[in-house]
């Protein structure tokens, strides 16, 4: 516990604010000591663990919640006088178009497109343009 001694001057509130040039206004205010209890200091660690421990069981509780909304989600009840399908179809994610592993797929078609560009050329030892039939120059010339 730390304790400290507090010393505050109480002036007339009419003597402050006319020698500051004040007289009249609503920033007349005495300084008030402070309370006993605002002076006791908890340690750090102490107030530290007690927001870590709310913390921790503000998200636990969050998360029981949304487990039980997902839940309830999940069932779903007909209107009444419907009654429930016979069968319950399953539909199964796609597998083409737009789907979450098209672009895996993509990448590893591009990388054997690609080694299979340089095997190609390797073999046949003329780039891709000369292979089609176009002429290739030697590039620009720069000449100093």
């Amino acid at each position: 516990m730390i304790a400290a001694a507090h010393t505050v001057t109480v002036r007339p509130a009419a003597a402050l604010s006319a020698r500051r040039g004040l007289a009249g206004s609503s920033l007349r205010t005495a300084a008030k000591p402070p309370a006993r209890a605002a002076l006791r200091v908890r340690s750090t660690a102490t107030r530290a663990e007690g927001i870590v421990d709310d913390v921790m069981a503000d998200i636990k509780k969050k998360i029981a919640d949304n487990k039980e909304k997902l839940e309830r989600a999940k069932i779903v009840a007909s209107p009444p006088g419907v009654p429930p399908p016979p069968v319950v179809p399953i539909l199964e994610p796609g597998k083409i178009g737009f789907v979450e592993n098209a672009e895996r797929q993509n990448s590893r078609w591009s990388m054997v497109g690609w080694w299979s560009l340089l095997l190609v050329e390797l073999v046949a030892g003329k780039g891709l343009l000369e292979i089609m039939g176009f002429t290739v120059g030697k590039g620009i010339n720069f000449t100093f």
